[in-house]
This record gives structure tokens, C-alpha cells and sequence, in this order.
């Protein structure tokens, strides 16, 4: 009797749902008309974090070259491997704010002997990175002590993605959606970064549900998932805590010289009360609205990748680029000027959106340093070589040595840019004034 009462249930479901009119059913969204038949057929699904590439994020969003993960060989203004579409984000430098990839993303050290190190966070003094599966290794500066005290030098890192995505994923698919992804389910422990000024690490307990801001839907395909576009939703995702909102920010319109330093063809810097914001930082789209000042017909989207479009520095601010790139091609008929739209998703946060409008004054000019923007640049230089390692403080005079090799190596190049070199003056300079005596 169960069985038929169930079965009618189920026909006068059915029969309800074909009397829908064309036009209805039409204008449903697809997930909604999943979420439908979901409730009929008694679908269960599980929430919680996962660790997704850059081209797993965006396929299904609605930016340039969504689906295409195609890398490039060719190096651009800052002489890095950024102009492929969403591959991973290689970096060869030991010098500049490593540990910054370990907040929001997914970020692989890999060593001369073969060895790799996928890191979950950094202890405060930077000198332990803790990895993804609870081991430990020393650092110092390009040098990895493993657990059995013997050092290997890193090669390289990459950044490969979003390392705490919030996903709704059917919970008959659930082992074997997390014997293939990285998760942290509700209830566990979030973590990322080490503190440095304005930027501050965080221990967090996941707490995921269909309300949670960026939620993507998984989808079995094959042996493996597609992911939704993110939803926009009112819960922070995270356990004991409301959604936060973004105050107290300074938007900083870089234009003329102040305009390529990193490779980038247009740039926006987010200052004042940026800090948490720029630790939970996980997407940034740019949106490009052309002439139409009333931002309502868009021409372009764009999806960014951390180190490659997004940072934050740990007194200067949110640093927020676009480059022409296989992820960025302006349409046809634009330049770049007009208006924009910035878009920030964070950890815990609803959506900070940034309006602003363009000049040819914003758009980088990728002018060659000259013989003065040289000499600017070794006189700091030669000003922090002055200063004796005794007389401050481990943490500011490690900040200072991270920024002078930054500087050595850039006026190493045949190749230098006037915007790379004015940045790089004032980091320099910034690292002296904050030397803290021991």
C-alpha cells in the first residue's frame, strides 16, 4: 500500500509539473528545475570547502576564455610566464611574499631534487611552512630543512587555484568526490597565511550550507565534476560568524607611470582598512561596461589569478591588475577607457564591488626605465646595503632584505621597466624607514 500510495504521489507530480506552460518552464533556471525534481526523488547533498584549479573555477563562470587552461611560453613587461589563460601560476623567486599564496589558494613549492610541498600555512616567524598533510619542514630564504634535518634548495612554486571554494556536492557522491579533491568539511579547520602588518593569518571553523556566498554546485561528469557558477548567498560560510561587509576601503586608480609595474595594462589599488579583506581574498572579476556610465550593458567579464592579476601587500595595499593576456582581450572597437566594474569575493564576506571610470591617463604605457629611474632605484639600494643586520630587529630587517633583493635583481635586467622601477623604489624605501632597532 506504501509503495502504490507513493507511486500516485509521484504520478500527480508529474502530471502537475507537464501542465507548466512552455513559457514557464522556459524562463526557470536550469538549477532550479534540478532543485525540482530533486525533491521528488529524495536527493541528499552534503556542503563544505574544496580546493578547485583556476580553470575548474572559472569554466562556468561568464568571463573571457572560461574552459581554457592553455598556458603561454612567452614572458611579459615583468618577465613572467602570466599571459596563458587559467594554468597554474609559476613564480622562481624566493624573495617576494611566498607565504602570501598560502591564505587564500592552493600553492605547490617544488625543490631541485624532485621533492614537493603543498602548503596549508606558515608559523608567525615565517621559518616553519605547515603542509597540507600536517608535516612540517623548515624555511630560510630558498632553503627547505625536511623532518630528517637534511636541506634541499626550492626550484620553483606554483599557485595552482582556490583552496577554500564552498561546494554543494550529492552526498552518493561524496567519497569519491573527496578520494579526487582536496575538502575541508563542516566543522573543520580553515587556516591560511602568517600576520605581517596590515595582513593577518586566520584559524577558522568551516560551516557551509545552501546560504553560503560563492557556493558552486558539483556535478558527477565521467570520472570527474564540473562546477557551477558561484551563487551569490547571505551566509559567511564560516562557523559562529555573519556575513561580513568590506568598509573603510580607499580606492587608488593608478595611472600614468604608477601603471604597469607587474605586467599589467590597467590597475586599481584597494588601501585604508584593506587587511582582513585581502587575507580572505579568494576571486577578483573585472567587469567592462565601455561608455555606459550607467553600468548596465556589459561588454566584457574577466577572471584573474592570484600572483599573476591579484595581491596584497602588507602595508600598500590590495593590488588588483588586469594584463593582455589569453584571459583578457579587450572587444573590438575598445581601448580600455570608460567604465569598470571590480568584484571581490572573500572568505566570510558578501561581494565588495568597485565601480570607477577610465582615462588614457590609466592605461600603462609600458614606458623602458631610464638612466635617472636606474640611479633612483640603486640609491636605495646602496642606502639599505648600509644598514648593519646587528642593529634591528630578525622580523623588520628580514622585511628589508626581501625588498633589496627584489631591487638587486630587478636592476640586474637589460630589460626594465620605468613602472617597475618606480614601484620597487618605494617599496625599498617603505622596508628602510620601517627597520626597527634592536
Amino acid at each position: 500500500m506504501k509503495r502504490k500510495k507513493f507511486l500516485s504521489l509521484l504520478l500527480s507530480a508529474a502530471m502537475a509539473f507537464t501542465l507548466l506552460t512552455a513559457t514557464a518552464f522556459a524562463a526557470a533556471p536550469a538549477e532550479e528545475e534540478n532543485d525540482f525534481f530533486d525533491f521528488l526523488l529524495g536527493k541528499k547533498y552534503t556542503y563544505l570547502y574544496a580546493a578547485l584549479t583556476w580553470d575548474e573555477y572559472w569554466a562556468n563562470e561568464t568571463v573571457y576564455a572560461a574552459g581554457n587552461a592553455a598556458a603561454s611560453a612567452q614572458l611579459d613587461s615583468h618577465e613572467e610566464h602570466d599571459l596563458g589563460a587559467f594554468d597554474a601560476v609559476s613564480r622562481a623567486t624566493v624573495n617576494h611574499g611566498l607565504h602570501r599564496g598560502s591564505f587564500q589558494s592552493t600553492a605547490v613549492i617544488y625543490a631541485k631534487d624532485g621533492s614537493s610541498y603543498t602548503v596549508s600555512h606558515w608559523s608567525e616567524d615565517g621559518k616553519t611552512i605547515y603542509l597540507a598533510d600536517g608535516t612540517t619542514v623548515g624555511w630560510n630564504r630558498g632553503t627547505i630543512t625536511k623532518a630528517d634535518g637534511s636541506t634541499v634548495q626550492m626550484d620553483h612554486y606554483e599557485v595552482l587555484g582556490t583552496k577554500y571554494v564552498p561546494v554543494r556536492v550529492a552526498t552518493s557522491d561524496l567519497a569519491d568526490f573527496c578520494s579526487k579533491y582536496t575538502v575541508v568539511e563542516n566543522g573543520g579547520q580553515l587556516v591560511g597565511g602568517y600576520s605581517e602588518k596590515n595582513l593577518t593569518a586566520y584559524t577558522l571553523t568551516a560551516a557551509v550550507d545552501e546560504n553560503t556566498n560563492g557556493l558552486k554546485y558539483a556535478t558527477k561528469s565521467g570520472d570527474g565534476y564540473t562546477f557551477s557558477a558561484a551563487h551569490t548567498g547571505t551566509g559567511s560560510g564560516v562557523a559562529e560568524a555573519a556575513q561580513k561587509a568590506a568598509d573603510g576601503l580607499t580606492v587608488n586608480l593608478r595611472s600614468g607611470s604608477d601603471v604597469g609595474s607587474f605586467g599589467e595594462f590597467i590597475r586599481v589599488d584597494l588601501n585604508g582598512n584593506y587587511g582582513e579583506l585581502g587575507s580572505r581574498m579568494q576571486s577578483v572579476v573585472w567587469t567592462y561596461y565601455g561608455d555606459d556610465s550607467t553600468y548596465t550593458h556589459a561588454k566584457a567579464s574577466y577572471g584573474t589569478k592570484f600572483a599573476a592579476d591579484n595581491w596584497m601587500h602588507k602595508s600598500m595595499g590590495i593590488q588588483l591588475g588586469l594584463s593582455d593576456s589569453a584571459r583578457c582581450q579587450l572587444p573590438e572597437g575598445t581601448d580600455g577607457t570608460g567604465y569598470w566594474t571590480i568584484t571581490i569575493r572573500a572568505l566570510g564576506y558578501a561581494d565588495t564591488v568597485v565601480k570607477f571610470q577610465t582615462t588614457a591617463e590609466n592605461l600603462a604605457k609600458h614606458e623602458l626605465a631610464s638612466d635617472a629611474d636606474r640611479a633612483a632605484l640603486q640609491a636605495v639600494v646602496a642606502t639599505a646595503q648600509s644598514k648593519a643586520k646587528a642593529a634591528y630587529t630578525a622580523a623588520s630587517y628580514a622585511d628589508l632584505e626581501t625588498e633589496l633583493a627584489e631591487s638587486v635583481e630587478l636592476l640586474s635586467r637589460d630589460t626594465l621597466y620605468k613602472a617597475a622601477a618606480l614601484e620597487q623604489v618605494t617599496h625599498l624605501t617603505d622596508a628602510v624607514q620601517n627597520l626597527k632597532a634592536a
